[in-house]
């Protein structure tokens, strides 16, 4: 019985987070962002690794680390006029350096490296009642975000240039749309970890492509897949007794794969009602 309040606190995180980051995935594809989150994340491991040699709290200097690297990529690959995906790959490498210097220089191998598994493959012990009250605070804003703005966030994930051409303010939308991603990827790794955690975003997005083209059930559909995926890999990793980052990645390729070929089957359907 002791475990049925750590099991229900961890399914209820899973299924924000997942429906957080289904959200992300089909805002972060249809931007062309789609290595934001990986900077973003390594920007948290390294923010992490220093708090280690620093000795200071590693969950402060991570979401540091991450929201500075999310409220800069876009400032920065508009003032040196270089694609995003570029600076973002290049803090991504240049964060696992550090984060690696930082992890060689830390006292306290076993400490550290105890530590360093959980931001890097989650864990449900991570899981409080105060962080629940995180994911639930930023569930609702980005929920609110997304219906207060959809009449504008709709058609920049259309079609940016049209969008522009519409007077819609795409940079300002995508800089939003950036900071909302560094949040949630910063407040998914205590689930997910910092390997992991683009897996969440990516894979749900991938799954609700195969089931519809309308872009409000895209984004409602990988929102539920990912809560799916979330809430069947924390109880996988209860009774299996694995790390819940991967099993919630494994739970998440099944629904791909069944997505695709339910998504096979719907197509053919199309193409014979029109034949």
């Amino acid at each position: 019985m002791s475990l049925l309040p750590l099991i229900l606190t961890a399914t209820i995180a899973g299924a924000l987070a997942g429906s957080l980051c289904g959200c992300t995935g089909v805002t972060c594809d249809r931007l062309g962002l789609r290595t934001v989150a990986f900077a973003v994340a390594h920007g948290a491991l390294a923010g992490a690794a220093l708090s280690f040699l620093l000795e200071v709290n590693s969950l402060v200097l991570g979401i540091a680390f991450a929201l500075l690297t999310a409220l800069l990529l876009g400032p920065l690959a508009d003032a040196f006029e270089i694609p995003i995906d570029l600076v973002s790959m290049t803090l991504f490498s240049l964060y696992n350096a550090l984060t690696f210097i930082f992890l060689i220089l830390s006292p306290g191998i076993v400490l550290a490296a105890e530590k360093v598994s959980q931001v890097l493959w989650g864990s449900v012990l991570a899981v409080t009642p105060e962080y629940l009250i995180i994911l639930l605070t930023l569930a609702f804003l980005y929920a609110l975000f997304l219906i207060t703005f959809w009449h504008r966030i709709a058609p920049i994930l259309f079609d940016r240039r049209l969008a522009e051409a519409e007077g819609i303010n795409v940079r300002a939308y995508t800089y939003a749309l950036i900071a909302m991603t560094g949040l949630v990827v910063v407040f998914t790794l205590r689930i997910t970890g910092g390997f992991l955690v683009f897996s969440l975003i990516y894979i749900p997005a991938s799954s609700s492509l195969q089931l519809s083209e309308n872009m409000k059930r895209i984004v409602l559909l990988s929102a539920l897949l990912g809560m799916i995926s979330a809430i069947a890999g924390v109880y996988m990793s209860f009774l299996l007794d694995l790390p819940v980052g991967s099993s919630i990645v494994i739970c998440a390729t099944v629904i791909l794969v069944l997505a695709s070929i339910a998504g096979y089957f719907r197509k053919r359907s199309i193409i014979r009602s029109v034949s």
